[in-house]
């Protein structure tokens, strides 16, 4: 017999996974053991030992000759089953994935060659079939990341291995926090949760991105896109879970290089502010280059009992892009490692104890050289440097006990950190920006708003798993976990001013945000999978009861939702009872938390206004050099410009903070002072939340599996911020309220609400005037706000071929329709990652067109990746994706809501011909209505080589992305207007291309291993 080694134990499990036992670092193997007659074995012996890490457990077959060992860590496991004193089963080679029911079926007797993962070769005593796991309710795909990555040609980062999932596609690359970030069923990229080893490493300020782990470090990765059982929250969009790799009783030790060199890179198209040729961003001579070194050593320290595992990953990335319109070419570097380890612990047979440690804490700095405005190249030395430094150390220890073979109970305790720190070296003065060509531009300064943050989420666990027989054998799994949240921010502008020249007048901006806050995420659940019928019929009977708890900078909670119960229900049935065709259904309900973005922003004490001046008397922004700036400019020394009169827009009075104290504005976002909590969120708010609907079949025979599913997903209910003021003003004139105006001048009262529902609030007004603070129900119909809306509908279509030995692939189509009046939690089409206070909802004009095709609808999709292994010692590898292009709207200003022309440049409403269909009014164009981008069409190519025997199980390989180096115009300019009503040039001009062809090179030395 041969056995699997400690690496390929699956190269990839498709299409249908997780189990009635979810769990994010632990599995079960269920088997079914049958005689040569079909006749169930009951009453057999099985034992099965981790060929790893030496543990072995035992059961026995029941009735119906099922066995099932549960709580079982990512592994290849031997299965030997006796019966009557004769061994009928014996198979060396089984692997079990965290997060799933691992279910076989044996036929005692006789043996037969089989074929692992890995495409050895095995001999098993009675016959092996695999089957479908039936109380997978869960849709996407689990990866062996290794075996991945020497088979199939990805991007090693984990976005790459989430959008080969059917379902997800790419968000919009613009995100600060996040330029890969993926969008699953429809939902907003910020809708996501991302676990590591158990551990919630989500950015939980703006759910946007999350801590970068390397390659190496992990063994599979859970990609879960809808379905999941109650054990899961915090997501309405998907959800992935990674297992890291953990030691055996072999010791094994390797260095994988990957070098993606700059000279074999090719260059994306230029892009362009306006038809006349001025460059927007010379791409021609970007330079790009990443090397990653990945040295590792694992093995016992005692063995059988205690392991571990450590990675060490020095990494250089160097990016050089010339931004023209911001004045500079961009170079970035980066050196940081990352290092990481992993202890596992056997007390005793079925009691383990294990510790996660990972740093991904990294610094990046960027030079700015300035840029001829004209031709892009560089003109002189860096005016500054920033200093970026993101990420942090993080850990979980977890216990796991099997104390009988019907109870179970594990716990965890875990930190995650995230810091975010930005910081501009040298002088470059205040930061200055142009329309004045036609569209937005650099003048000067570096655009760059300082900050100094620390985000930290302390998590803690327990979860029990009882198994019994009542009308049918239950596996009841209980949990209860809590997560607090703390979070330091300190951000504002360089300088604190920033400029912009206009046409008709010169704008500035003050943005300052300082403080400390906390929120508390708190969750039980419970789940029962249910067999009845002789397992041919498996229900999933799950709920789950949420509450979130928001804090101000005060310290006071300003937000308690409670009682957010969640159904998650599913039912499977085995239609021929051979555990080879199913069909299932889920219904479920899935909750948002409130994301700490919103204790900083709408309860803390930010400061953000806006002023308008005159240009001084000589000033001539009529005739603008090619980099922005008006003719005949009055600075001073560092560059700042000298402003001419307040304008008659200051009507308002200005925050007694910073330059405009004690002056006029011409518009208030936000006053600098922390309103009273009960002024700031509605009485009678409900939570985000979405309810999902799955129905599917699934068909195994032999080594192929082929699923068809429809997906129905829609959101019911969102929190966003909203402004009440024209609201309150109807009020005050229905009741007779006085000086309202001098109060609610449109941007006084923003209220964290259901939009489209009545809200219920305390006034925020002068309280020595009769009503303007008391407690009102403002109605819908005077709030003028519709209910968001965001429906999802979706057919998905897999096959797959899992590999033996020669070749093995999966392939998916996915139909999509999504529409509605909300993307999410945040914006695309202006890259706001403000998750719950984006400007959807901030104004009723705002709304207005707003129902459409959104942002993250792609209408077609195919997937296929895979590898043909043609002789021992190579390996090819395909990755093919071909999509539908994004559909783009033309946005600029309202041309009658007084308040959402405070936005500028915001709404659906654009005065632009060629976004409106040739008309030079102002005209209403629905969201998603102007034009469409390109297909979206890739081929990436692999090839690796087994190197000699004598260097262990080391390999050479090449992967060639976009091979045939497709130029595909992804994202546009969606801008019809700029902020002050002009026109502008670059509307509907390119401004992201698909990336070009690259090569990367991977030479990985493994030695150990047993092998």
């Amino acid at each position: 017999m041969v056995a699997f080694g400690s690496a390929g134990l699956f190269a990839i499990v498709g299409a249908s996974t997780a189990a009635m036992a979810q769990d994010y670092t632990r599995g079960n193997l269920v088997g079914t053991v049958v005689d040569q007659a079909n006749a169930p074995v009951a009453g057999a012996e099985v034992s099965i030992k981790s060929n790893e890490q030496g543990f072995t457990r035992t059961a026995t077959t029941d009735s119906a000759g099922v066995f099932r060992i549960t709580a079982l860590p990512t592994g290849s496991y031997s299965v030997t089953v006796t019966s009557g004193g004769t061994v009928v089963v014996e198979d060396n080679a089984v692997p079990v994935v965290a997060g799933q029911s691992n279910t076989y079926r044996y036929i005692a007797g006789g043996s037969s060659q089989q074929q692992a993962d890995s495409g050895e070769t095995i001999v098993v005593t009675g016959a092996r079939v695999k089957t479908n796991d039936f109380a997978a309710t869960t849709t996407g795909l689990t990866l062996n990341v290794q075996s991945l990555s020497e088979s199939v040609p990805v991007a090693r980062t984990l976005s790459s291995l989430a959008l080969l999932a059917p379902g997800t596609s790419a968000g919009d690359t613009n995100f600060a926090d996040c330029t890969d970030c993926v969008s699953f069923g429809g939902a907003s990229i910020a809708e996501n949760s991302y676990y590591v080893n158990g551990l919630n490493t989500t950015n939980f300020r703006t759910f946007v991105g999350n801590n970068t782990v390397p390659f190496e470090f992990y063994r599979t990765l859970d990609v879960k896109t809808g379905g999941w059982t109650a054990e899961y929250g915090r997501a309405l969009g998907g959800v992935t879970s990674a297992v890291v790799k953990s030691g055996s009783n072999d010791f094994e030790a390797g260095a994988v290089v990957a070098f993606q060199p700059a000279g074999l890179t090719k260059r994306a198209p230029n892009t362009y502010l306006n038809a006349a040729g001025a460059l927007k961003q010379r791409n021609d001579n970007d330079y790009n280059e990443t090397i990653e070194t990945n040295i590792y050593a694992s093995g016992p320290i005692i063995k059988d009992r205690l392991f571990f595992y450590a990675l060490y990953t020095p990494r250089y990335v160097r990016d050089d892009d010339s931004v023209v319109s911001s004045g500079y070419r961009q170079k970035t570097t980066s050196k940081s490692p990352f290092f990481g380890g992993k202890l596992d612990a056997i007390i005793t047979d079925g009691h383990r104890l294990e510790a996660t440690y990972f740093r991904d804490q990294r610094h990046e700095y960027t030079d700015y050289l300035p840029l001829d405005p004209v031709t892009g190249d560089v003109v002189g030395r860096s005016v500054g440097r920033e200093d970026k430094e993101v990420g942090g150390d993080n850990f979980i220890v977890q216990y796991t006990g099997q104390f009988t073979n019907w109870f179970t109970l594990s716990g965890a305790w875990g930190q995650n950190n995230y810091k975010r720190r930005d910081v501009l070296i040298g002088d470059a003065g205040p930061t200055v920006q142009s329309t004045l060509n036609g569209s937005l531009q650099t003048v000067s300064g570096i655009p760059l708003s300082p900050t100094d943050s620390q985000d930290r989420r302390e998590v803690f666990r327990a979860d029990a798993d009882f198994y019994f027989n009542l009308m049918g054998s239950h596996h009841l799994r209980v949990g209860f976990d809590r997560e607090d949240l703390s979070a330091k921010e300190d951000t504002f502008y360089t300088q604190g001013v920033v400029y912009r020249y206009t046409p008709n007048y010169i704008r500035t901006r003050y943005y300052l945000n300082s403080g400390q806050f906390k929120t508390k995420q708190t969750a039980f659940y419970a789940q029962d999978s249910w067999d009845l019928l002789n397992d041919r019929l498996n229900l999933q009977i799950g709920v789950r009861n949420d509450r979130f708890q928001n804090y101000g900078i005060t310290g006071e909670e300003y937000l308690d939702i409670k009682n957010q119960w969640a159904q998650r229900l599913g039912a499977s049935f085995d239609v021929f009872g051979d555990k080879l065709t199913k069909i299932n259904a889920f219904w479920g309900r899935y909750y948002l938390p409130v994301a700490t973005n919103t204790n900083i922003r709408l309860a803390g004490a930010e400061t953000f206004y806006e002023q308008r001046y005159a240009y001084p008397i000589g000033v001539n922004p009529g005739s603008p050099a090619a980099g922005g700036a008006p003719a005949n400019p009055q600075t001073t020394a560092n560059g700042t410009p000298l402003l001419g009169a307040l304008t008659g827009a200051n009507a308002l009075d200005c925050p007694d903070i910073g330059p405009g104290a004690g002056q006029l504005c011409s518009t208030v976002l936000s006053d600098g002072i922390a309103g009273p909590t009960d002024t700031l969120v509605s009485q009678n708010l409900k939570p985000m939340f979405q309810e999902e609907f799955i129905i599917g079949a699934t068909h195994r025979f032999n080594d192929w599996t082929v699923g068809l599913r429809y997906i129905n997903r829609r959101l019911k209910e969102t929190l966003e911020d909203v402004a009440i003021d024209a609201a309150v003003l109807d009020y005050c004139d229905t009741n007779g309220i006085s000086g309202c105006g001098d109060v609610w001048s449109g941007f006084h009262q923003y209220v964290l609400a259901n939009p489209g529902k009545d809200i219920t609030v305390r006034l925020d007004g002068d309280c020595t005037i009769a009503g303007q603070c008391d407690v009102v129900t403002l109605t819908s119909q005077q709030l003028r706000y519709p209910k968001p809306v965001r429906k999802y509908d979706a057919v998905e279509f897999t096959l797959s071929k899992a590999f033996n030995g020669t070749f093995g692939f999966d392939f998916s189509y996915t139909w999509q329709k999504l529409r509605g009046n909300y993307e999410g939690s945040v914006k695309s089409d202006n890259n706001q990652d403000d998750a719950g206070l984006t400007q959807d909802f901030d104004q009723p004009g705002l709304t207005d067109g707003a129902f459409g095709t959104l942002a993250n609808a792609r209408k077609h999709t195919f997937k296929l990746f895979g590898q043909y292994k043609p002789a021992e010692w190579v390996t090819l590898g395909t990755n093919v994706t071909v999509q539908s292009p994004r559909s783009f709207s033309c946005i600029g200003v309202h041309p009658t809501d007084e308040f959402a022309q405070g936005y500028q440049a915001a709404s659906f409403y654009c005065a632009n011909p060629a976004g409106n269909g040739g008309s030079t009014d102002s005209t209403l164009v629905p969201r998603g209505s102007s034009f469409k981008g390109n297909w979206f069409k890739n081929v990436d190519l692999g090839i690796q080589f087994q190197l000699p025997k004598e260097l262990g199980r080391s390999s050479f390989r090449v992967d060639v992305f976009n091979i045939f180096n497709w130029k595909s115009k992804l994202d546009y300019v969606e801008f019809g207007e700029n902020d002050d009503g002009s026109l502008r040039d670059d509307f509907r001009f390119v401004t992201g291309y698909q990336a070009p062809r690259a090569v990367r090179f991977t030479w990985a030395l493994r030695f150990g291993g047993g092998m």
